[in-house]
């Protein structure tokens, strides 16, 4: 893809997540969609939480929000006809996530396709959060080595 086509996919994943940001969690509790515990293939049986934290302060520190994330939004799961989005696939993991989740998820190195950092420096500007990223892959890292 060229540049420019890349510059407007970009802009549409910016759209999209700005859309996600809007959706508030109902009780403001961590967790899927459903306000249930999240279903999520990193998370082996007997590790998930069994039920949402009731309060950020039981798991968080103040300054941390709650986000809706899809929670696996890399190049896999975004259908583009040109440089057109034309669909989000496999809702499956998503749910209230930590607000650095996403952001982790799409800069994981086993999902970095040929144009997808191009695209991520378009839709998060400046320094990346390399905190951030490095914890979603430690924990991505330890959950696949252990289980």
């Amino acid at each position: 893809m060229t540049p420019s086509e890349l510059d407007h996919i970009a802009e549409q994943v910016k759209s999209f997540l700005a859309c996600m940001e809007t959706i508030t969690s109902p009780m403001n509790t961590m967790g899927s969609v459903t306000s249930g515990p999240y279903r999520n293939s990193f998370w082996p049986d007997g590790l998930a939480p069994e039920k949402p934290f009731a309060t950020l302060e039981e798991f968080l520190p103040k300054e941390a929000t709650i986000r809706f994330a899809h929670a696996d939004l890399v190049p896999k799961n975004i259908i583009v006809e040109g440089s057109t989005i034309t669909g989000i696939v496999d809702w499956a993991l998503s749910g209230f996530f930590l607000d650095f989740w996403e952001y982790g998820r799409m800069h994981d190195l086993v999902e970095m396709m040929h144009g997808w950092d191009y695209v991520l420096q378009r839709v998060f500007p400046g320094p990346r959060c390399q905190v951030e990223i490095n914890s979603v892959r430690q924990l991505l890292r330890i959950l696949f080595t252990v289980f």
